[in-house]
């Protein structure tokens, strides 16, 4: 394939996904005045707290066969339902023995929780557990179209949903938590129908013994590199929970909202890059497109970043309550948490490509427990603050990790220490945020510095823009 078309296609497929994704992250980001005035503190802080252990299950319950599905699903070119059928399987197995050791856990109430908590963790698990298995599926088959259609019609069902339970009915956290599910449920039956019906994703035959032995072997591996990457997003929330109490925990999970803009930008390109990596791999990089395209990416991410922390404190006045609005301490090192997320997603997705699944693993534990070290550290010194920051060095380190892994399977040019360069520039951005009055003639100064170092990419990056668009006035 040309290198045109790998551009066109992972063009394309980017503009899919930011149809399925965009209005769902955006209605999140926009939902957070809702949810922060009718909800407290202590409210928001447990259904976090409850989703985020269900994201961390679904890694373990369904043994990330999801993942595989995908990855197998690409290669094999016949066939691909059996593939499915086999995922289905093992997540089948996976739920029923997770609902089997819930029961106990909810009836002695081993977790402090209220009853409807376990209820809602095990339909979001096992709802979860198949929205996963079906979308990678589709994306697997070239049916990103579907992929995107669900996404739209689950920001539909949220809305709604929201609506009627929250500012009609008021039933607070429950009626947040049906809302979730509702989503859940009515997109995953949309999607299960274009997955070929219910008969064909639990009904027939499954893929050879082989097959079934590669994939476990490909998806073991990527248990410990999920465990390891919830990790970094997540245990700063429990020890947070632990030592400041939930409603410091339900401010710092609003402090999640701001770097939500540059995440839902990086799960778009993060899902469209996915499928190039897989398609595209060429071990030489011969016409440059893996470098190509990181470098514009790192530069993409960098300018947005240091342009969200100079307006993190007006947005934040703007969408969070007073109760939340201290959340703003925390969002900008965050922000830069999301920057190293996304380039190890990428390198991920490369590694992915090689089928080398412990090497994922590997950079994830090592972050992880960097990750638990520095909360356990910071967080009595500098309260959330303190696990905003480790969170920020954690995901660095699996970026270094992975950036000097990738450097064996394929050969292509980043100026390292340029980029090192940047992000010691966010990095004295965001501490300067912190001082009083918030030095914005310094952060402003940063900005400009950041534009001047990247003018090459950034000229590059615009006449590629306008070439995209003068093609598409020509046709028109």
């Amino acid at each position: 394939m040309s290198q045109e078309s790998k551009f066109r296609y992972l063009a394309k497929n980017t503009l899919l996904f930011t149809i399925s994704s965009f209005g769902s992250k955006i209605l999140a980001f926009l939902l957070v005045p809702f949810y922060t005035n009718i909800l407290s503190t202590e409210e928001y802080g447990t259904v976090d707290l409850v989703t985020t252990t269900s994201s961390l299950l679904l890694f373990v319950v369904t043994l990330c066969i999801a993942d595989a599905v995908m990855r197998f699903a690409i290669e094999i070119k016949t066939n691909h339902e059996n593939i499915l059928r086999y995922g289905t399987r093992i997540t089948m197995i996976g739920c029923g023995i997770f609902f089997l050791l819930l029961f106990p856990v909810s009836y002695f109430k081993l977790i402090d929780w209220p009853s409807y908590c376990y209820i809602f963790l095990a339909l979001h698990l096992f709802l979860s557990s198949f929205h996963s298995l079906c979308t990678n599926y589709l994306r697997a088959i070239d049916k990103v179209r579907q992929v995107s259609v669900a996404g739209i019609l689950s920001t539909f069902v949220t809305i709604a949903s929201n609506i009627f339970f929250l500012l009609i009915i008021r039933n607070g956290i429950i009626g947040y938590m049906i809302s979730m599910i509702l989503s859940l449920l009515i997109t995953l039956i949309y999607e299960i129908h274009h997955c070929g019906g219910i008969r064909t994703i639990f009904y027939g035959s499954v893929c050879d013994k082989n097959t079934q032995k590669e994939m476990i072997n490909y998806s073991i591996p990527l248990i410990f590199n999920g465990v390891g990457w919830w990790v970094n997003s997540s245990i700063d929330k429990y020890f947070i929970s632990i030592i400041c109490g939930v409603a410091v925990n339900g401010i710092y999970s609003v402090s999640y909202k701001i770097p939500m803009i540059m995440t839902t930008c990086q799960q778009i390109f993060s899902q469209a890059w996915s499928l190039s990596a897989i398609k595209e791999f060429d071990k030489e990089d011969k016409d440059g497109f893996f470098s190509k395209i990181y470098n514009t990416y790192n530069v993409f991410l960098i300018l947005v970043c240091s342009s969200l922390i100079i307006f993190n404190i007006p947005i934040s006045k703007l969408l969070f309550a007073k109760e939340f609005y201290e959340a703003w301490k925390y969002s900008s090192f965050l922000l830069i948490s999301v920057i190293f997320s996304a380039l190890s997603s990428f390198l991920g997705s490369v590694i992915s490509a090689t089928k080398k699944s412990k090497s994922l693993a590997i950079s994830t534990i090592v972050s992880a427990g960097v990750n638990i070290i520095l909360n356990a550290i910071l967080i009595p010194i500098f309260g959330a603050l303190g696990a905003a920051f480790a969170t920020s060095i954690s995901f660095f380190s699996i970026w270094i990790i992975r950036l000097i892994t990738v450097r064996k399977y394929i050969k292509w040019k980043i100026n390292i220490f340029m980029d090192f360069i940047a992000y010691a520039l966010l990095f004295a951005q965001a501490f300067s945020e912190q001082f009083e009055k918030h030095l914005y003639v310094l952060q402003l100064s940063i900005v400009i510095l950041l534009i001047f170092i990247y003018r090459k990419t950034i000229k590059e990056m615009a006449r590629k823009t306008m070439q995209v668009v003068n093609k598409k006035q020509r046709r028109l």
